[in-house]
């Protein structure tokens, strides 16, 4: 089912956008206008604003990090030819970029044939030989007979990726199959004609159909957390800096002025969607270890992304990062980022805003902090389409941490589509005991087909409101189509934080025309067991507290139940956090041909205070006012489902 003011907004935003997108300039030029001289991937042998130079590596202050980091590239094991090539540039030592020689002649392609079709060993391979390829291209012992020797075992797999990287636009094996894939023609174009007709080939990809897909999302994200952090987003970055260094052309201030500036939203979105303990924001399958946080893979992204923009947010992010984890915030070859732009970065940290909505037109994900200290209460909200199996049905739900997670994204990822992706391990509804429409495996080769397919049941939540005002921060989203249309009709819910630790959640229900609303189950997932005192409900979570209660349509007593395991509290050395049990507190509502829940949410340090405020929220018309913090607060129930204050 699409809203009814979704249908216009689909035609519009594909009569406007794509053809839009089409006729942008071009992020990745013609092959005529690379350059010839070498390094050109990544680096380059002078200094440009557009890439780190030779003269800057050697420039860099041989210090106790500097000497840690290089013998950590120096000795990786298995060793990389890329960490050698840097080495070599770093040192002079020649026996370095023997070693790294030694590497192209004895790489074979393993005799599993599966691995040509495996993205992880395709990425790792293409993205290593070709930055190898590239930074020793002028070593004397590199002539052009060992060049087209490794051309000729590595061309293969890179037109094979090419190939098989043709699945789904947002989809994590696609960007590391053509990421890997362009990094490699990027390297080896001009040395033969088959590296020119790869490199047409993938131009024509990323320019028509892939970069418009990450300019679709406005920001947002169309995988799951880890996921996309760590291969969408990073290997798109990736792209996107070797060509500016290729070619020594303004790709980011393209972006910046033509296309959005979608790479800068990306990274506002990355730096909030960071919680205290270094996990992400969990939606979506959260998996352990470096996906499912920031804590030894993602520093040199941050600080790539960071330089790319000359983000002092993304500097604030960084700076953070390295008082918690020092070096070991790089892990193996990520250490390349390190040389390369974290010893590099130049622009003063500022601390970014409290409050941000990623997405637009699609949906999206709206965060919101009550400050930037590690004690911070964050809220997250969740309303946007349905772009891939990682992601949940989970549409209208929200999460809230304050010294780890009070308000769970319940479930642990073991496999797609498991009990972490139902509807009933999220804080949303279920309406007659179901849960959000299920959408199985899909996959779009080109953003014109994902946009087609939205109404045939991709389409699933849209942001209809939003409003930083300082003191508070307000959203809602219109998810009534994730749900069955025989079923429900309207299905709006409105999140206010008022910091530093309120939240109030206003959901407003219409049936469809001459029926009632089945029960209506309004859900919150807590870590272990709650306390239940009427109709209020307090969760612990060793540090601090929650505490639920309904507000309208009157004394609704909870009923609590067991909830799935998650993983719960900061990430350990190894990157990998603790698993706890969860309980679902589920409060049930009769149907009605229109229905206004209202559910007020406090936040604080050890236990919540023993008086409990009195206060009744009043409806007036199409508004619903409610008492907060000195201000009285307007909840429209339409059409704008605007959210707004009143001095008291």
């Amino acid at each position: 089912m699409i809203h009814p003011s979704r249908g216009l907004m689909i035609v519009l935003l594909l009569a406007l956008l794509l053809p839009a997108a089409a006729m942008a300039t071009d992020l990745v030029p013609p092959a005529a206008g690379i350059k010839n001289d070498r390094p050109r991937v990544l680096l380059r042998p002078a200094d440009t604003r557009y890439a780190i130079s030779l003269q800057q590596l050697k420039a860099l202050p041989r210090d106790g990090d500097f000497r840690q980091m290089l013998e950590n590239l120096d000795g990786l094991n298995p060793p990389k030819a890329a960490a050698l090539a840097l080495v070599y540039h770093l040192t002079g030592r020649a026996e370095v970029a023997q070693r790294a020689l030694e590497i192209f002649r004895s790489w074979r392609l393993p005799d599993d044939p599966k691995a040509v079709n495996d993205p992880f060993f395709v990425y790792d391979a293409l993205s290593d030989m070709a930055l190898a390829y590239d930074w020793l291209h002028a070593y004397p012992g590199f002539d052009e007979q060992a060049r087209a020797a490794l051309r000729q075992k590595l061309q293969p797999l890179a037109e094979n990726a090419f190939k098989v990287g043709n699945d789904h636009v947002f989809h994590n094996y696609t960007w590391m199959f053509n990421s890997g894939a362009m990094l490699w023609a990027l390297a080896t174009v001009g040395d033969d004609p088959a590296a020119d007709r790869l490199f047409n080939d993938l131009r024509q990809r990323f320019n028509g159909q892939l970069f418009r897909a990450m300019q679709y999302l406005e920001g947002s994200n169309g995988d799951a957390a880890g996921y996309w952090w760590r291969y969408c987003q990073h290997y798109s970055l990736l792209v996107l800096l070797a060509t500016q260094s290729a070619f020594e052309t303004d790709v980011v201030g393209t972006i910046r002025r033509e296309q959005g500036d979608w790479l800068g939203h990306q990274l506002d979105y990355l730096v909030l969607s960071v919680l205290p303990d270094m996990r992400f924001v969990p939606w979506g399958d959260i998996v352990a270890g470096a996906n499912g946080g920031v804590t030894h893979e993602m520093a040199g992204r941050i600080d790539a992304l960071t330089w790319a923009l000359q983000s002092p947010r993304g500097a604030y992010l960084s700076r953070w990062l390295a008082e918690k984890r020092e070096l070991s915030r790089f892990h193996g070859e990520t250490a390349i980022y390190y040389f390369l732009y974290t010893r590099n970065l130049a622009v003063k940290p500022a601390e970014p805003p409290l409050a941000l909505l990623a997405g637009g037109a699609q949906g999206g994900h709206a965060l919101m902090r009550s400050d930037w200290s590690d004690s911070a209460t964050v809220v997250g909200f969740r309303c946007t389409d349905f772009f891939g199996q990682h992601l949940h049905l989970d549409q209208g739900s929200f999460v809230i941490f304050r010294n780890g997670l009070l308000a769970l994204d319940a479930g642990t990822y073991q496999h797609v589509g498991g009990e972490q992706a139902r509807t009933d391990a999220h804080n949303t509804l279920l309406l007659g005991g179901q849960g959000q429409r299920h959408e199985t495996y899909q996959s779009a080769r080109t953003l014109e087909a994902f946009t087609e397919r939205l109404a045939k049941g991709l389409e699933t939540g849209d942001i209809v409101f939003y409003k930083d005002a300082g003191s508070w921060t307000a959203v809602a989203g219109q998810f009534a189509q994730a749900y069955s249309p025989t079923v429900v009709r309207s299905c709006v819910r409105q999140l206010l934080f008022i910091r530093p630790g309120t939240v109030v959640v206003v959901d407003h229900l219409v049936a469809p025309e001459g029926k009632s609303l089945p029960e209506v189950s309004w859900l919150l997932q807590v870590p272990g067991k709650p306390a239940v005192e009427g109709s209020a409900v307090t969760a612990l979570n060793g540090k601090s507290f929650l505490r639920c209660r309904p507000l309208l349509p009157g004394d609704s007593r909870p009923h609590v139940e067991k909830s799935y395991r998650t993983p719960a509290g900061a990430n350990s050395s190894s990157g990998t956090p603790a698993v706890s049990d969860a309980s679902r507190v589920v409060y049930a509502y009769e149907g009605k041909p229109l229905l206004t829940l209202v559910h007020l949410l406090e936040v604080g340090d050890g236990k919540p205070p023993a008086a409990v405020r009195s206060m009744k929220p009043e409806a007036n018309g199409s508004v619903l006012r409610l008492l907060l913090e000195g201000k009285t607060f307007c909840f429209s129930s339409g059409p704008s489902f605007a959210v707004s204050s009143e001095e008291k």
